[in-house]
């Protein structure tokens, strides 16, 4: 096939391409929702009404795997067939790309995690201060900095005592630079919705109950997690920061919340296996299964606010849509009927930011203590005979990261080999092809591109 036919290939053409031409109405419930009614995130956006990150990460995937975002070409030797596969989108509210983008994400924590049992805990700020961290959302950088503060504090007790109030305050990250201290680690993530969509920003954390003395040189199991020093410490954490960002002003807001908080913020401690038991950190609430729980509180890193499985119906004539949600409190079913513009607000205000990470590395987990966590390995493989090197540990990566390229996630998930001829012989790479290439702004391509697809009534799946 003729790869230069591409070069100036428009986008009526690619719209007449056969992997164009599908239907998302069942399998893309969201996606569906949204380009029908794209305009509306348009005006908003014209209008200033809406960061400038939502309409990106919108028309992004709903281009996703479509020929409009550039394909790779495929050719078979021996019969001349030939097979593109679309481009992916890559935007953090694509549910397919944020699948994928879990999974590695995942396998990336999951390689340098300690073989030891690590605690599931989740800081939640009360309601009175949710709409500080909506208006600014820069400031949501605060809630990583206080879970990475009290679960510091939480393993240097003894440390804190000796060390006066006034040394505490005015440190941002608390006995960063202290040379005695016990490192921890920590993998923490932000949420900023619940169950029921609402804005409610709040940190999971997966913290090993084991730490590393810097003085001694040696580990220590840290099991006890007091509950009450935990939530007292979080609290003060989170007020202190706050003040210093330049919110609670008045000295009365900052009483009020003392007032009505005396046993300190919420903090959850246990895991979802865990539902029976009383609510106290310091039983052994832990997990040993890390994958699982890696698996469980990064699921939702680089997708949208809710699984497509929760929408029931969607009702293009009444312009509603029914889903449901699973209450934390009872665990019972509550469906709920939104205006389709009212559903489409609660998804888009929990995109996040360009360039905002929400899932971040304290401690011995952090990138720049990557010397401090092999000793970590080490002395942990020393006591277990295994061998944790970082060398194995990298190892262990790259399998894991290679079941998540394209051609062996498919042939994993739907047994079925996107390069296989039907020859049976493997077709050969021939060609890229990306109209997005040397672009700074592709916002009016993408518009051209689903003012396309609405012209021609065109429809699409998940490859």
């Amino acid at each position: 096939m003729d790869t230069t036919y591409y070069s100036n290939i428009s986008v009526e053409t690619l719209s007449l391409l056969d992997c164009d031409v599908r239907n998302f109405d069942f399998n893309h419930p969201i996606k569906n929702i949204f380009f029908d009614n794209i305009e509306y995130i348009r005006k908003l956006d014209a209008s200033g009404k809406a960061r400038s990150c939502i309409l990106d990460n919108v028309e992004r995937s709903l281009l996703c795997h479509t020929c409009y975002l550039g394909f790779d070409q495929f050719e078979c030797t021996d019969c001349d067939n030939w097979n593109i596969i679309p481009h992916s989108c890559h935007s953090r509210f694509c549910n397919a790309c944020g699948v994928k983008y879990a999974k590695q994400l995942a396998a990336k924590a999951t390689s340098f995690c300690l073989d030891c049992p690590h605690r599931h805990i989740v800081f939640t700020i009360p309601e009175e201060l949710r709409n500080w961290f909506r208006q600014d959302r820069t400031r949501l950088n605060i809630l990583f900095v206080v879970a990475r503060n009290t679960i510091c504090i939480l393993v240097n007790v003894s440390l804190s005592k000796k060390l006066r109030l006034k040394q505490l305050k005015n440190t941002h990250y608390i006995f960063k630079d202290t040379s005695v201290r016990n490192e921890f680690g920590m993998i923490a993530t932000l949420h900023t919705f619940g169950r029921d969509l609402k804005w409610n920003p709040h940190i999971h954390c997966l913290v090993p109950e084991l730490v590393y003395s810097l003085k001694t040189n040696k580990l220590k199991m840290f099991h006890h997690f007091n509950f009450s020093r935990l939530r007292k410490t979080f609290q003060y954490q989170l007020i202190h920061l706050i003040i210093e960002s330049g919110g609670l002003k008045k000295t009365e807001e900052k009483n009020r919340l003392y007032k009505n908080h005396p046993k300190g913020f919420y903090v959850y401690a246990k895991f979802k296996s865990d539902d029976n038991d009383s609510n106290n950190a310091s039983s052994n609430k832990n997990s040993k299964d890390i994958q699982g729980c890696v698996n469980y509180f990064i699921r939702y890193a680089g997708r949208p606010a809710m699984a497509e499985n929760r929408i029931t119906e969607y009702n293009k004539e009444s312009k509603t849509v029914s889903w449901f949600y699973n209450d934390h409190k009872d665990e019972k079913r509550y469906d709920v009927t939104d205006n389709v513009i009212d559903f489409i607000n609660r998804l888009i205000i929990h995109i996040p930011d360009y360039h905002f990470l929400t899932t971040r590395y304290y401690g011995f987990y952090a990138n720049a203590s990557k010397k401090t966590l092999d000793k970590v390995h080490e002395l942990l493989g020393t006591k277990k005979n295994k061998d944790y090197s970082r060398e194995t540990r990298k190892k262990k990566l790259k399998n894991k990261l290679n079941k998540f390229r394209y051609r062996t996630h498919l042939i994993d998930s739907f047994n079925r080999d996107p390069i296989q001829c039907k020859c049976g012989a493997i077709m050969q790479y021939t060609y890229t092809y990306n109209p997005l290439e040397d672009k700074r702004n592709d916002r009016t391509y993408r518009k051209r591109c689903i003012d396309e697809m609405h012209k021609m009534q065109l429809r699409r799946r998940s490859a």
